[in-house]
């Protein structure tokens, strides 16, 4: 008897390790295989999809802060794969910065006590009454971009969605754009000579030492608060217009939403050829909503 219990035990054993890797090859999860994520809920291919408005602003400016404000317009020719043509209008103002350098005083024994500023500080400041201090503005390099166009080629490799606040779904692209283009711009060179015929900065002689010889020396240094096309606003060099070709390199996400619309954020790096410099990098963020078609 009890070798026959002993006996049934056994078959049992060997048909459950028999059937063992059957029935783990035959076992899978609900969640997975490729099909759990094919099914877009956003699909793009063969769809054109439209940005407008597109604003960006360049970060990497020193003197001026530059908006840039466009759009572009974007065919997909499958999930990955697609072509945008974008272009932009920018808006420039003077940063602080550029304001200071521009009205600095050249101001050898330190009688004004600030390093820039409006011609009245100028006013009680000549206790030597030799003409010092006086303006002594630097004009460095500055290009203020006016428009720009850019034709891109558009890899979308990453979608997805993510549960967002535990009770909402997000669905997202990640996209590479690579791309070739045009800007208009302003460029203000360097000057090195003001408009009243002096150099900005320069070796101070003392009146003390020979009087003559100092004030035809000091002469030819800076620019008095009445001079005022030699320093400030008025004593920039004249503006180039310039015209350059662009290559883009961007990367961003967008995220979807209501079946047509999406809000997309990136960031470009725009190199500019054949600048005085022989290129320029200008860093930009930028924001977009958009519809799908």
């Amino acid at each position: 008897m009890r070798l026959t219990r002993h006996f049934l035990w056994l078959v049992v054993s060997l048909c459950t390790l028999a059937q063992s890797p059957l029935r783990a090859a035959d076992y899978k999860k609900a969640t997975e295989g490729k099909e759990v994520v094919m099914g877009k809920l956003y699909p793009k291919s063969e769809r054109f999809e439209l940005s407008l408005p597109d604003v960006g602003v360049i970060m990497n400016q020193s003197y001026v802060n530059t908006l840039l404000l466009g759009g572009s317009a974007t065919y997909f020719l499958s999930e990955n794969l697609g072509f945008s043509l974008s272009g932009a209008v920018g808006s420039n103002s003077d940063k602080a910065e550029r304001t200071c350098i521009e009205s600095f005083y050249y101001d050898p024994s330190n009688e004004v006590g600030v390093a820039c500023g409006e011609p009245g500080l100028l006013a009680d400041a000549d206790k030597n009454n030799d003409g010092f201090p006086r303006y002594g503005p630097a004009y460095v390099p500055i290009r203020e971009i006016q428009q720009v166009v850019i034709a891109n080629v558009v890899w979308a490799p990453v979608y997805g969605k993510q549960l967002f606040l535990k009770s909402a779904t997000s669905y997202f692209d990640l996209f590479v754009e690579l791309g070739l283009g045009f800007a208009t711009s302003k460029f203000y060179p360097k000057r090195e000579v003001l408009e009243n015929g002096n150099v900005p900065r320069g070796t101070y002689f003392d009146p003390a030492n020979d009087p003559v010889a100092a004030a035809a020396a000091n002469s030819k240094i800076g620019a008095t608060a009445d001079q005022v096309n030699s320093y400030g606003v008025g004593g920039r060099p004249k503006a180039k217009n310039e015209g350059n070709v662009l290559l883009n390199l961007g990367i961003g996400q967008k995220f979807h939403f209501g079946k047509l619309f999406f809000v997309k954020v990136y960031i470009r790096n725009m190199t500019l050829l054949g600048t005085d410099q022989g290129f320029e990098n200008l860093l930009g963020l930028h924001g977009a909503i958009g519809v799908r078609f």
